[in-house]
């Protein structure tokens, strides 16, 4: 069972989220219920979770307060954000701390359901993919003598906080290799069969889903959120999006509701 942290400061809402989805059915046990960044942590710290639900705006610790600190102690957990706060700088954060994906209030728990049971696949097929390849050397050159002392596990991990923090700018297997101190096959082989996706497909991913929050969640225009996200060409940034999600970012933006600036 996957243990699941749900973290927001309105009582009714923590309710419905620990009693309208199907848990158990999924394949999740509810380990927490917090209503402050400060009490979420202390569960996250003994419950360790598998993934987070988290309200932004709480008392006492808010949510990406509470995110930055499990995410400095080590927690691999993936985050959907509850967010009904409309500020750029936030997302910016929320981006940068890789929380996984984000839905707006009021909460659609249909819609959230469907994320949760998506991310819960994940979690699993990557666990598969760890234990497998544990036991099986990727290795295809001699690491030195500081790469030889992380795991597959840690190395990925790296790259990906390395992407997540990073994706605004030019990002290359190359830099990634050297960031990491792997030879750029290696690196590949790695990637993908830890996470199922190629470097420029997982970092791809990120950037529309990045813009996708973006979009719903800030007030800046498009050329600034594709720039943002890596794509300095307005042009460009609407043919990639475009192509991954069917429609151009301010037919996105319209359709969720906000007016295209």
């Amino acid at each position: 069972m996957l243990k699941v942290l749900l973290v927001d400061d309105e009582a009714p809402i923590l309710n419905n989220l620990n009693r309208v989805l199907p848990w158990e059915e999924m394949g999740m046990k509810v380990i927490g219920l917090a209503r402050s960044g400060t009490e979420a942590l202390e569960i996250a710290e003994q419950y360790t979770p598998d993934l987070i639900l988290s309200d932004i705006r709480m008392p006492v610790m808010d949510g990406l307060t509470f995110i930055s600190k499990i995410r400095e102690e080590g927690s691999r957990a993936e985050i959907i954000l509850l967010t009904g706060y409309q500020e750029f700088e936030y997302a910016r954060e929320a981006i940068k701390l890789g929380v996984k994906d984000y839905i707006s209030k009021p909460i659609h728990y249909g819609e959230l359901e469907d994320k949760v049971r998506g991310i819960g696949e994940e979690i699993r097929k990557k666990r598969a993919k760890e234990k497998y390849y544990s036991t099986v050397s990727l290795i295809d050159d001699v690491p030195g003598p500081e790469t030889a002392k992380k795991t597959p596990e840690q190395l990925v991990a790296s790259a990906l906080e390395y992407i997540n923090t990073n994706m605004g700018q030019d990002l290359g297997i190359e830099e990634l290799s050297e960031h990491l101190g792997i030879s750029s096959s290696y690196f590949c082989l790695l990637f993908k069969n830890h996470v199922g996706l190629t470097f420029v497909e997982y970092l791809t991913k990120q950037r529309m889903e990045a813009a996708k929050f973006l979009l719903v969640n800030s007030d800046k225009n498009i050329a600034q959120i594709g720039s943002f996200v890596g794509y300095h060409e307005r042009r460009y940034f609407t043919k990639v999006f475009q192509k991954a999600t069917g429609m151009t970012p301010s037919e996105f933006r319209e359709m969720s509701g906000k007016a295209t600036v």
